[in-house]
């Protein structure tokens, strides 16, 4: 996958899944806030419309107890004048005797002591009866009135006839529908409806009230309600804002609605099957309706389906409308991103284009910088390190030349030192050289001249490298060709001090030992320009340091030299070695010395020169450790073997 493709697709993750996130998260908010509104207001109007429920048979029991007050009789406890609460009723109950299909009371037996005990009744003659209930059938009542109005109105003027008939229909007909029979009757007829009664309990029709008279009970009214004016009524109260609709379920299961036009929109919610199941004070939600239920005391159901389409569908709208415009910013971007990682991806093609001629080894690849941003920078960095590169190309380039000719060199040079021991008459020698870069400015050289005599060099020009090598070479040259011929070696120290001082820079100089080994092997003539003390570790004992008679070579040209000698015997060690060798330091900055030197020479005394030399070079590398040598190290070493003379043992 390109990296344009993964700006596009990154930059619609990061814009597009959030936007869309949070536009479902507002309009998830804004529908609970709108339903959470609707359902506190829904809650408010059902229990409004239970209050009038509770209200209306408050009530209605008050107009009770007030109606069979009034239509006692006498001071009597019990009896009650059937005529007055007939005369009373209309009056009384007005406007909400349409809500009764029947009324009954049942008094309550005489409590007040009578002047004289009450004679017991004679054996086998049976009690006085309880009082007996009366029954009032209003609805009887209220036709009698009707008839007795029409016939009334035939004495009327046939002009105001149809006014009068009118306002009289108005008045009764609040309480027509609830009153359908009505009788006289004694206990037998409570009796009769006593079925009645436990069925309008069940239904919760029935509504039962104490009358009371002066704080004491006088008796119990039971009034049994037309359930479906009653609801009806109820339901009319209830306001009907923002197109709710208000209902009520009996206890049959019966739903309930002020307006018949309503019942379908009911139904096709399934209100009768929520209405229940939202009476626990938990608000149902059907498709874009809300349906808040409580229930009354008396068991029956009050509530209101509430539509919150409207304000969701406000809500749906804002939502998209948000989120199309999101959508429309976001398109935007798309379309400007695109040139935009275009012109990324050109930069990146051009730096992985360079990359690639870099990597194929053409350093002199360069980038073109066409901005000053971050590609630009990264771009000038390319150009910087194709450039390095380059330079350093030329240096490896360089170095590996510069390495092949050391090399050269140090073959040059290895081929120039001794291959080897050599055995010369009473003489056995080897040496070796170990310089600290790949050519060093120490040397050795051991070689017979023609009367038989042996020539020994040691020598170490100051510096490293190249040109010390160069000077090595040619002094060793010089000395190789000079000493067959000229006997005094002091001679051929001055010779060379001056030539070397006229042919080379003014800071270049060397240390040399120049020693001459006699036929017989018993004398050593040398000189020594400046060098390390070299040693002769006598077989008997003891250490003969050779120091120096002289400068060094070049140092301070024109002084003069002096040669010496040291004699020999059998068995005697000469040690030849340069400064290198004593300078060696280890971690701790200790340096190997002299002294050491003589200490381990004095216990290899009696070794032949190869272990002698072998393992000092392992003394001094376990001396050093990991530290790296700072100097060239040369170590020579002869051995004197004197046949004895006539007459000697």
């Amino acid at each position: 996958m390109s990296l344009r493709t993964r700006l596009i697709i990154a930059f619609l993750l990061l814009s597009v899944v959030p936007l869309t996130a949070v536009t479902l998260v507002s309009y998830k908010s804004s529908v609970d806030a709108v339903e959470a509104a609707a359902q506190r207001e829904a809650t408010e109007r059902a229990a409004d419309v239970s209050g009038r429920m509770d209200a209306i048979t408050a009530d209605l029991g008050r107009k009770m107890d007030r109606l069979f007050v009034a239509g006692r009789s006498g001071d009597t406890d019990v009896e009650i004048d059937p005529q007055k609460v007939r005369a009373a009723l209309a009056p009384m109950l007005g406007d909400t005797a349409a809500l009764l299909e029947r009324v009954e009371f049942r008094p309550m037996q005489a409590t007040r002591t009578p002047p004289h005990p009450p004679t017991p009744p004679a054996p086998g003659v049976p009690a006085a009866p309880p009082a007996p209930a009366m029954v009032i059938d209003v609805a009887k009542l209220v036709e009698d009135a009707r008839k007795q109005a029409r016939a009334e109105l035939t004495n009327v003027d046939p002009a105001v006839a149809p006014m009068i008939q009118r306002s009289i229909e108005f008045g009764l007909s609040t309480a027509e529908a609830a009153m359908k029979a009505a009788s006289d009757a004694e206990i037998s007829a409570a009796a009769k409806h006593a079925g009645e009664e436990a069925e309008a309990e069940r239904e919760g029709r029935l509504l039962r009230v104490q009358v009371k008279k002066d704080g004491r009970v006088v008796g119990n009214a039971n009034a049994t309600l037309n359930l479906d004016r009653t609801l009806r009524t109820v339901l009319t109260f209830a306001r009907r804002d923002q197109g709710e609709l208000p209902f009520a379920i009996d206890r049959r299961g019966k739903l309930y609605t002020p307006n018949a036009s309503d019942m379908p929109r009911l139904e096709t919610l399934g209100v009768a099957g929520l209405g229940p199941r939202a009476a626990d004070g938990k608000p149902r939600r059907t498709g874009d309706w809300i349906v808040v239920a409580k229930r009354d005391a008396g068991g029956i159901i009050f509530g209101i389906a509430r539509p919150i389409g409207q304000s969701l569908q406000a809500v749906r709208r804002a939502s998209l409308t948000n989120l199309g415009i999101g959508l429309g910013v976001i398109a935007l971007a798309v379309a400007g991103i695109f040139p935009i990682s275009h012109r990324m991806t050109q930069h990146l093609s051009s730096l992985n284009q360079g990359v690639q001629q870099l990597a194929g080894g053409d350093f002199t690849t360069r980038v073109p910088v066409r901005s000053s941003d971050e590609f630009g920078t990264l771009a000038t960095a390319f150009n910087r390190m194709a450039a390095d590169l380059e330079r350093n190309q030329s240096l490896a380039v360089e170095r590996e030349r510069l390495r092949r000719e050391l090399e050269l060199s140090r073959q040059i040079q290895t081929e120039m030192l001794p291959r080897g021991a050599l055995r010369s008459g009473p003489a056995e020698i080897a040496g070796v050289s170990i310089p600290a870069r790949e050519v060093g400015g120490d040397f050795f050289n051991y070689f017979q001249v023609a009367d038989g005599r042996l020539a020994l060099l040691v020598g170490d020009v100051s510096g490293k490298g190249v040109s010390a090598a160069l000077l090595m070479a040619n002094v060793q040259a010089t000395l190789r060709a000079r000493m067959p011929h000229e006997l005094d070696l002091a001679t051929l120290a001055s010779h060379l001090d001056l030539e070397v001082d006229q042919n080379t820079p003014p800071a270049v100089y060397l240390t040399l030992f120049i020693g001459i080994l006699e036929q017989d092997g018993r004398t050593l003539r040398y000189v020594n320009a400046g060098h390390n003390p070299q040693f002769v570790v006598r077989k008997r004992g003891g250490i003969v340091a050779l120091s120096s008679t002289g400068l060094p070579i070049a140092l301070y040209a024109g002084h003069p030299y002096r040669e010496s000698h040291v004699p020999l015997e059998d068995g005697d060690l000469l040690f030849f070695y340069t400064d290198g060798l004593v300078e060696q330091e280890n971690a701790a900055g200790d340096q190997f010395g002299a002294e050491r030197l003589q200490e381990y020479l004095t216990s290899l005394q009696s070794n032949a020169i190869d272990s002698i030399l072998e393992r000092l070079d392992r003394e001094v590398r376990t001396f050093r450790g990991g530290v790296e040598p700072l100097d060239d190290a040369t170590m020579m070493a002869l051995r004197v073997t004197i046949p004895p003379t006539s007459g000697q043992p």
